[in-house]
């Protein structure tokens, strides 16, 4: 995070011009688990990619933030337990659970931390990514999502599931290794194998509550 960045949602809008700025996607379908990337666009890239193939493939409702500046998007990255958007918090709190996508700063490793208060759906999504071929692990404490304010947890059940994917992971989901946002339509074979991933672990949540 960047010291400087907004701390909620009214003092950036103040700040920042929507549409020029940032973006707000939002995309009403099946309730149950909503897909959330508070920081995607040019925030923390490729998260909203991976949020939006999936909520699309699962039919779950989804919520994009996106940052569109050329450059400065970390300004913009409003922390998750403060993450007071109206639009995403309604349909964060109106989930049975959530599922947020999110970006961790690491260029050398290709890493998901596994983070949220809902154990059942961790456990499941653990299991599936490694079996998919990345390596997913637990969330250290500083990433570990479990704060009661938290966007991801503020559904119905009070328990949701917080993905950090790493910078060299999140790179590796497009052509060439390439984030920039005039690539990002080109995937690689990678980011279909994490979407699927994702789809069988929460299918197999689905399932079982």
């Amino acid at each position: 995070m960047n010291e400087n960045s907004y701390t909620n949602y009214a003092e950036l809008q103040q700040n920042e011009q929507e549409s020029t700025d940032y973006r707000i996607t939002v995309y009403h379908r099946n309730p149950d688990i909503a897909i959330l990337a508070i920081h995607g666009g040019n925030i923390e890239p490729g998260t909203g990619e991976i949020a939006a193939a999936f909520g699309e493939r699962l039919g779950a409702s989804t919520y994009l933030f996106e940052g569109l500046k050329p450059s400065g998007n970390k300004v913009l990255h409003i922390t998750s337990n403060f993450f007071n958007e109206p639009i995403g918090v309604s349909m964060a709190a109106d989930s049975l659970t959530n599922l947020s996508i999110h970006g961790h700063c690491d260029v050398h490793n290709v890493l998901v931390y596994i983070g949220g208060r809902n154990e059942t759906y961790k456990k499941l999504i653990l299991h599936s990514l490694n079996e998919a071929g990345f390596q997913a692990e637990y969330a250290p404490q500083h990433l570990s999502g479990t704060n009661e304010n938290n966007i991801t947890n503020i559904c119905k059940t009070g328990a949701g599931v917080q993905l950090e994917l790493s910078t060299k992971l999140r790179k590796s989901l497009f052509k060439d290794d390439d984030f920039t946002s005039k690539n990002r339509v080109n995937r690689s074979d990678l980011f279909h194998r994490f979407v699927r991933a994702l789809e069988k672990a929460t299918l197999k949540y689905k399932q079982r509550e």
